[in-house]
């Protein structure tokens, strides 16, 4: 099945617009910890099923020079950071807040994305819809403090 990209991102939403309040749900009864093992446990469970390509990658991986070994490691990290950040940002005011917040991410991944790899990804349209993203999360701080 070949979607649009945009179809893709929109699906994506959803499911995260479904995500973040059970999220809220689960953290004001079990930990932050449990809510992650959670997130990371259908991973786990299917693992099994891709064990040959997990191989092939880790030949892909062992085989390339030591700093793009360390941005791909990056992920991991950058992973669990993110999604404790969002989880404590949820548990300390609601799921509506912390994801208006957080939506702010696109300008941060454009910023790193030319930092880290030299990629340019704008025009006129995305940098005005980035500054009115981040006007919007200051409105929203400012007035949710």
């Amino acid at each position: 099945m070949n979607l649009p990209w945009y179809v893709t991102a929109l699906g994506a939403a959803l499911v995260w617009g479904i995500h973040y309040p059970l999220v809220d749900f689960a953290l004001k009864r079990i930990s932050v910890f449990s809510v992650l093992l959670l997130t990371v446990l259908p991973v786990v469970l299917l693992m099994p099923l891709f064990l040959r390509d997990l191989a092939k990658d880790l030949d892909v991986v062992t085989a390339l020079p030591m700093a793009e070994r360390g941005a791909i490691a990056a992920i991991g990290l950058t992973s669990l950071s993110g999604a404790v950040l969002l989880y404590l940002s949820i548990a300390g005011k609601n799921a509506t807040l912390a994801s208006l917040i957080e939506i702010t991410y696109p300008v941060f991944v454009a910023l790193f994305a030319y930092l880290m790899f030299r990629h340019i990804h704008l025009n006129t349209s995305v940098i005005i819809g980035g500054l009115l993203v981040m006007a919007g999360a200051g409105l929203i701080i400012y007035h949710n403090q």
